[in-house]
């Protein structure tokens, strides 16, 4: 049988230390997706609706629920450094890190966020963009 909570306020045993639900719920991730760019599959996801995989290293995840506000967010982006299930690291040790980060290129939007995985430069090349097995993307913020 299925039960409903109805709470305004959450406090400890004591009824100290109160906090509106609503903060809490704002504080929390909106969405997030765990996409493995090398096999083109989202391995697991919260209020996504799609992923476009535009390119190397270069993706758009959409929003089930619009945010509040464009730029009124938090993105945070990673990625795993292998290109082959953890055998090996993508990058190689005379490389520059991995990292990944928002598309600077892309306009802000409430419904949607594109963002760029890469590696970093070495003594005889440039940095560019990778797919990883591994893709993460989380955003925290007010849905609309």
């Amino acid at each position: 049988m299925a039960s409903i909570l109805r709470v305004n306020t959450l406090t400890d045993a004591s009824s100290n230390n109160s906090v509106a639900l609503a903060t809490v719920s704002q504080g929390t991730t909106k969405t997030w997706v765990n996409y493995d760019a090398v096999d083109q599959a989202t391995r697991g996801s919260l209020n996504q609706s799609s992923l476009t995989d535009h390119a190397t290293g270069e993706f758009t995840t959409t929003h089930s629920n619009n945010f509040n506000s464009a730029e009124d967010k938090c993105v945070s982006t990673c990625e795993w450094n292998t290109v082959d299930e953890g055998a090996n690291e993508s990058a190689g040790s005379v490389r520059g890190g991995t990292a990944s980060c928002q598309h600077g290129g892309a306009v802000q939007s409430t419904s949607s966020l594109r963002w760029d995985t890469f590696q970093g430069t070495h003594t005889s090349g440039n940095g560019s963009n990778v797919d990883y097995d591994g893709s993460y993307c989380m955003i925290i913020g007010v849905l609309a």
